[in-house]
């Protein structure tokens, strides 16, 4: 045979080999990097999953974003009765709780928070003041009327958090933050007046102007007064209201 005729059956013969040998490889998909989309839309898809309590804080820095995060945190360890996970995410545990023979009383309180807390809803909470050292989230005032009792009343939720050196802590919250009056003989514009004299919060820190001045008569012998239009009367770096849930 000829031997330009070998050489041209040897080629064909490893080009068939290479190409049988290829078709066995498994090639990992590529995937597309889109550059235009930014880190932060990636970011705010990453979300807490309430179910799971040993998780880091979602990666946005977003201050309504950390600050809802540890609240989710804190409702589970009530729902499971986790004293110490409680512990873990406030700034100071109900006195009830530190002692264990009162471990029954503290669990009742752990129910009631969690039954309180869990029907609160983050898209609620519109207003977000914040800085370096505190972050209270707020809804808007809602009023609520019962004709029977000849009660008035304007209320908020609000949750106050503030920073430790081991990360932010849930200080306190309510469901329903606000006053309440009888109408009496007073007309509907005096009620509205009185109710708003009640619980406006001008500088928004969280405490009510009417708790700043120590108008009402039950504290005035306990009570610490405060500028209610200025947040941080002694210039500290904690709001008035904040402050006064810490002592």
């Amino acid at each position: 045979m000829n031997k330009k005729i070998l050489i041209v059956i040897g080629v064909l013969a490893v080009v068939v080999a290479l190409f049988f040998a290829l078709k066995n490889i498994s090639f990992a998909p590529t995937t597309e990097i889109n550059e235009e989309q930014s880190p932060e839309t990636n970011i705010e898809k990453v979300k807490i999953n309430p179910n799971i309590t040993k998780q880091t804080l979602p990666l946005s820095n977003d201050p309504k974003d950390v600050a809802w995060a540890v609240f989710q945190k804190y409702l589970i360890y009530n729902k499971s009765k986790d004293i110490e996970g409680v512990r873990s995410v406030v700034y100071k545990i109900a006195p009830v709780c530190e002692d264990p023979k009162l471990r029954i009383d503290c669990e009742g309180r752990m129910g009631s928070a969690y039954s309180y807390g869990s029907t609160l809803k983050k898209e609620d909470f519109t207003n977000v003041w914040s800085d370096e050292k505190q972050i209270i989230l707020s809804t808007d005032f809602w009023l609520e009327s019962s004709e029977d009792m000849d009660q008035y009343g304007r209320f908020r939720s609000i949750i106050f958090f503030v920073k430790s050196e081991t990360g932010w802590k849930l200080l306190s919250f309510s469901p329903t933050k606000g006053g309440a009056t009888n109408k009496g003989a007073a007309s509907q514009e005096e009620i509205d007046a009185r109710l708003i004299r009640y619980t406006e919060d001008k500088d928004e820190d969280g405490a009510e102007d009417y708790i700043e001045e120590c108008i009402p008569a039950e504290t005035k012998d306990t009570c610490v007064a405060t500028n209610p239009k200025i947040r941080d009367t002694d210039g500290d770096g904690l709001w008035d209201g904040v402050e006064a849930l810490m002592r």
